[in-house]
């Protein structure tokens, strides 16, 4: 069986390599399907990565807004299903009119790999809508995997289907695809939201990117340890560095700053903060108390994949990072420092506190680990993804 997974960006490579990898070692073929920008992270997996698509369209993209973002994204409610959030309706047309222009500009490279390799099965990143078109151009079923997170294009209804969806798939001369049968879902209980779209659930295997385990991360510094990220792909944390160190400043803990760049800051580093360097969060996360974040879903699922409670200070132009600091206070397992607080002198530093001087939050933490762990792992689904091949 020959398998097209499709990755939407650099930072949602990892989601797919779990589960490329195991069909891989159940002795199917396997492509990944990346933009430029994203080319090395597949290869860097071990992976056959095909390119797709040119970086300027990808650049623009990265550096899109919501319309008016400079305002608070709303809230979604605890029992807002999977599906599209409950934005104004300038902020959703805008997101998919951006989705669906990005994946046209990927349309002909992928369909022209996909009618030269055959595959048997598209399996595609929610956000990556041009996995749907090619496998409508070469006539084979698609799987969409998410990755915890209600963001993607795809409609179940003809009544919701721009035109611009329309065309795509009519410049390859097939019909529109509505509706989807599954998806493959991340998202253990504690997480999980209502959905329209059926779910099979796999369990969520931290990758991170190749890294080698510094000899301080051995030795437990006898206070908390808590780890400042940004994700592999933002900089809203490098920008905001110097404030960031003067909260943590005076927390009775080891701070680890993992932050791209970190080690070049500029100005002298508070005493109990220590930079890392490139360090994947899988070798880091196991040893802390506690993961301070932007709110992106793979750090944040990586953290939990270990029992880490979190604190959530999400940009405020990024409103899927505020979606995955609500499902934290969902679970119980952290909290959220507001928009209105970020500037507040000591906001973050009296949330470190909170959540390392409350022991139910970690406690909480260990059960969506629990949960986690109860899923089933990724070469249990290879046998999912045979029976679709054929169906």
């Amino acid at each position: 069986m020959r398998v097209l997974f499709v990755a939407h960006g650099a930072s949602h490579v990892p989601w797919a390599v779990p589960l490329a990898w195991a069909t891989q070692l159940a002795g199917h073929e396997v492509r990944v399907a990346a933009r430029p920008q994203s080319v090395d992270h597949v290869k860097a997996a071990g992976l056959i990565a095909v390119p797709i698509g040119d970086r300027a369209a990808g650049d623009a993209f990265a550096a899109w807004r919501i319309p008016d973002s400079a305002e608070r994204p709303e809230r979604v409610p605890a029992d807002w299903p999977m599906g599209p959030l409950p934005w104004p309706e300038k902020r959703r047309l805008s997101w998919a009119s951006q989705l669906i222009g990005l994946a046209d500009s990927l349309a002909d490279d992928l369909v022209a790999f996909a009618r030269a390799w055959r595959p048997d099965l598209v399996v595609y990143d929610i956000g990556a809508v041009v996995g749907l078109v090619t496998a409508a151009a070469v006539g084979v079923p698609a799987v969409g995997y998410n990755w915890c997170q209600p963001i993607g294009i795809y409609f179940l209804d003809e009544k919701e289907v721009p035109p611009a969806y329309v065309r795509m798939f009519e410049r390859f001369g097939v019909e529109p695809r509505i509706g989807t049968d599954t998806w493959i879902d991340t998202c253990p209980p504690a997480l999980r939201r209502p959905s329209r779209v059926p779910r099979v659930p796999v369990r969520y295997i931290p990758y991170n990117g190749p890294g080698t385990v510094p000899d301080w991360l051995l030795d437990r510094p006898g206070r908390p340890r808590v780890c400042l990220s940004g994700g592999i792909t933002t900089s809203n944390f490098a920008d905001r560095r110097r404030q960031l160190l003067d909260e943590v400043a005076g927390v009775d803990a080891e701070v680890v700053l993992a932050v791209a760049g970190a080690e070049d800051a500029a100005g002298p580093l508070p005493a109990n903060v220590r930079t890392t360097g490139w360090l994947p969060l899988g070798a880091l996360l196991p040893t802390c108390d506690l993961l301070v974040h932007h709110g992106g879903a793979g750090t944040g699922m990586t953290g939990f994949a270990h029992g880490v409670p979190q604190v959530t200070v999400p940009d405020n132009t990024e409103s899927t990072q505020w979606l995955w600091g609500e499902l934290v206070e969902q679970a119980q397992a952290g909290t959220i420092v507001e928009p209105d607080r970020q500037s507040t002198p000591g906001a973050l530093r009296t949330a470190i506190e909170d959540v390392l001087g409350e022991p139910r939050y970690a406690e909480r933490a260990r059960q969506v680990r629990q949960e986690i762990e109860a899923m089933p792992l990724p070469g249990e689904l290879v046998g999912y993804l045979e029976a679709r091949a054929t169906s």
